[in-house]
């Protein structure tokens, strides 16, 4: 039996979800001038945390989750980034005024 399927292990993440969502959500948005991109990364790195916290959670749960949901927005955004390039270079090359 794993951590995450115990009770107590459950209730450590709820606790930790509840003291510390706002607080990481406004953090990511103000750094990153995007909501939806906070959310998305929060809901991401407490996922992680399930899999993560099998023995409990670490001695600072915010900081673990703030490195993760960071990570998780900036892949994001870098990820949009090159999907908005690639959708541009396609635009640019099928556009009439590029055509022979």
């Amino acid at each position: 039996m794993t951590f995450v399927d115990e009770p107590d292990a459950w209730r450590a993440i709820e606790e930790v979800h509840r003291k510390e969502w706002a607080r990481l959500v406004a953090s990511l948005a103000r750094r990153f001038h995007d909501l939806d991109v906070a959310e998305e990364a929060v809901s991401e790195a407490f996922l992680a945390a399930v899999d993560h916290w099998r023995d409990g959670p670490p001695p600072n749960p915010a900081g673990w989750l703030m490195t993760t949901a960071t990570r998780r927005a900036i892949d994001r955004i870098r990820r949009d980034a090159r999907r908005d390039e690639k959708y541009a270079a396609l635009v640019a090359i099928m556009s009439p005024a590029t055509r022979p």
